[in-house]
């Protein structure tokens, strides 16, 4: 049986899988905390937003177990440079710092009310750990400066590249940037989707993801 790892993204928590852990539970091991995966040789990573970021860490550490990536509104490099336009406006990545920096509770509405398109989430702001300074300023530090864009072209496995084409945190062009210079590759851009397809596109999101492990189970 294949396994799949869900991984959420910056300031959310395993919480936001809830309808995909019930609906792929059924036929597959289904796990949303690294620490728990016991590292088999038939694993399907997806992640969303930064935790796509996160995915593409884990598959350049652990190449031999990953079977395929689902890398859902991600980006391999955040902020925008000359040889990257596709990238978000450091502008927009200062503003959710200082908003986070200075009043968390503000930071999180402000965030949320960007990320999701109704306010069925923002319940999560007051359930979820409230991090460390330290650590949000390490995680603003990386999204500032990593970049992953060297590890795309090494990808050896299939990658699903799920983007919704209204996305106000990571442009659709990011999708199609790392299309491009992924080799065994699709992408689906959903229209009118903003930055969480898996809530507002739940049934196609779920038959994509579907449809891909089906399709490669045996590859």
């Amino acid at each position: 049986m294949a396994t799949i790892l869900f991984m959420h993204g910056f300031a959310t928590g395993p919480i936001i899988w809830k309808d995909q852990v019930r609906g792929f539970a059924k036929d597959y091991k289904v796990v949303t905390d690294i620490e728990r995966l016991d590292h088999s040789t038939d694993v399907y990573v997806v992640g969303w937003s930064m935790g796509g970021w996160k995915a593409l860490d884990l598959f350049a550490e652990h190449r031999q177990e990953i079977r395929g990536l689902v890398l859902v509104s991600a980006f391999p490099k955040y902020v925008k440079s000359a040889d990257y336009p596709c990238g978000a406006p450091l502008a927009l990545l200062k503003r959710l710092e200082k908003k986070f920096l200075t009043d968390y509770k503000q930071g999180m509405n402000y965030f949320y009310d960007l990320i999701f398109k109704d306010k069925q989430s923002h319940h999560l702001i007051d359930h979820l750990p409230v991090p460390e300074r330290g650590d949000l300023e390490k995680w603003f530090k990386r999204l500032e400066h990593d970049d992953l864009r060297g590890l795309l072209p090494t990808i050896n496995v299939p990658v699903l590249l799920i983007h919704g084409d209204k996305d106000p945190i990571v442009s659709a062009q990011t999708a199609t940037y790392m299309k491009d210079r992924i080799k065994e590759s699709d992408l689906h851009l959903l229209a009118g989707v903003g930055h969480a397809p898996f809530l507002e596109d739940k049934e196609r999101f779920n038959k994509l993801l579907r449809d891909f492990i089906s399709k490669h189970e045996k590859y």
